[in-house]
């Protein structure tokens, strides 16, 4: 592989993982907003629905992230090489932390359901 293969393979691999973790962020958001404006008004068939979704969706783009981010590691060790004076920041506990990171946000955001349904005066139609 050429450098210049090795630099786009690179780019592409951290851009997936950008969009995975884009991914992430919209679910939780869409998830979170569900919670608290319509928590307290959901069906259970409903809230389990809704909540098996986002689990799934979640658990998908964190697997994504993680496999972007470690084949993007592998074109660092080729690029290392080349340039063995040039400092790249990604590293192997980068990925790691950043994936347990969102891989939490799932059952926080359970949780945060969880309250509202529990507690329907913390959502915001609270009577």
């Amino acid at each position: 592989m050429t450098e210049a293969e090795l630099w786009e393979m690179f780019f592409m691999s951290v851009g997936n993982s950008s969009d995975a973790f884009a991914v992430l962020l919209a679910l939780t958001f869409a998830y979170l907003a569900t919670a608290y404006f319509l928590g307290n008004k959901l069906t259970n068939f409903q809230v389990v629905v809704v909540s098996i979704l986002f689990i799934f969706g979640s658990g998908v783009a964190t697997i994504n992230f993680f496999g972007g981010l470690m084949r993007s590691l592998e074109f660092v060790e080729q690029l290392q090489r080349i340039y063995p004076d040039r400092v790249f920041i990604l590293r192997d506990d980068y990925v790691v932390a950043f994936t347990a990171l969102m891989a939490a946000s799932m059952p926080v955001s359970l949780l945060f359901m969880l309250q509202i349904r529990m507690n329907p005066k913390l959502g915001a139609t609270a009577e």
